[in-house]
């Protein structure tokens, strides 16, 4: 069997990732910790609890034991941002060889402290990585529909290397090595599409859009700027592309949670039990203490902030 890429998370961008390594790589497989999921892919080539009804890439395959990925090449990371340091940390105690890459599908921030992913893995690992991000719905990319990604790494040769092994007609691919600028997109994009789904409620138009955007991707360049990115890199389709994507689509969780919330007039009881993973909601709270030890005040971001 070929073991070139592993998937770790079992939900609709890990299962659409999947698919799309298995068109380029000949197969692929999910780790998944619900065994029902596991079975459901392995028999019916299905994940209705994450895709409904799209029909998976045959030669996707899932496992619910994590030590079946270990003797994969690559594995692409795509769990909620408040797991990933607790998956990489279990990886570290199995004794993950330096020669697997991570490919980090993941938007959001390592906690406890607050820190960028590319900072804990740094500190954590030798093994090379890279970020794989861009304006994508999972069902599409499931789908084979046309799709573009950036792949990031401060290493670009390498970065440009995954980028040929992924690459294909339905995909267009960009590389970049800024790191930076492409990880706190990732977060601060969802923040801006919860203030999306806000203005929408409220019945404001598409001239609110418009400034929504502008202005959310001012202030992704205000944080990547402080932090030693580039503006260069606000023309990525892993920044300015998911930017626009997640804004503009009520099928945005981010956006359709901010719709909802404004609509249940702000209830905390209804952000406590909303039952669907929201990035934005987590990476606003992680931003709080981010923003104030860099001395940074965001008016977008902070108005959603205040409402959470």
């Amino acid at each position: 069997m070929n073991k070139k890429y592993a998937v770790i998370g079992g939900g609709s961008w890990g299962t659409a990732l999947a698919c799309l390594a298995a068109r380029a790589a000949g197969s692929a497989l999910i780790y998944t910790n619900e065994q029902n999921i596991a079975d459901e892919i392995n028999t019916h080539h299905t994940n209705n609890k994450f895709l409904h009804d799209t029909k998976l890439h045959d030669k996707v395959t899932a496992s619910a034991s994590l030590q079946d990925i270990l003797d994969y090449e690559n594995l692409i990371l795509a769990v909620p941002s408040h797991a990933i340091k607790q998956i990489l940390l279990h990886l570290k105690q199995l004794n993950l060889a330096k020669t697997i890459s991570f490919l980090i599908a993941t938007k959001g921030m390592c906690q406890n402290p607050v820190q960028l992913i590319s900072s804990f893995i740094e500190s954590e690992f030798e093994n090379k990585y890279v970020f794989i991000s861009g304006p994508n719905f999972a069902e599409e990319v499931a789908r084979d529909r046309f799709a573009a990604i950036t792949i990031t790494s401060k290493n670009l040769a390498f970065a440009e290397k995954i980028g040929k092994e992924l690459s294909s007609n339905t995909l267009a691919i960009s590389t970049s090595d800024d790191i930076i600028t492409v990880q706190i997109a990732g977060i601060v994009k969802n923040i801006i599409a919860i203030k999306s789904g806000i203005l929408r409620a409220k019945g404001e138009g598409e001239n609110a859009k418009a400034w929504l955007i502008s202005q959310g991707l001012n202030e992704i360049a205000i944080i990547a700027k402080k932090l030693g990115g580039s503006v260069e890199s606000l023309t990525l389709p892993a920044v300015i592309g998911d930017l626009v994507l997640t804004c503009n689509s009520i099928t945005s969780r981010n956006t359709k949670f901010g719709f909802e919330f404004h609509n249940s007039n702000y209830s905390k009881e209804f952000l406590a039990n909303y039952p669907i993973l929201v990035e934005g909601v987590q990476s606003a709270r992680t931003l709080t203490e981010f923003l104030a030890k860099h001395n940074l005040d965001l008016p977008i971001i902070s108005s959603v902030m205040s409402l959470l």
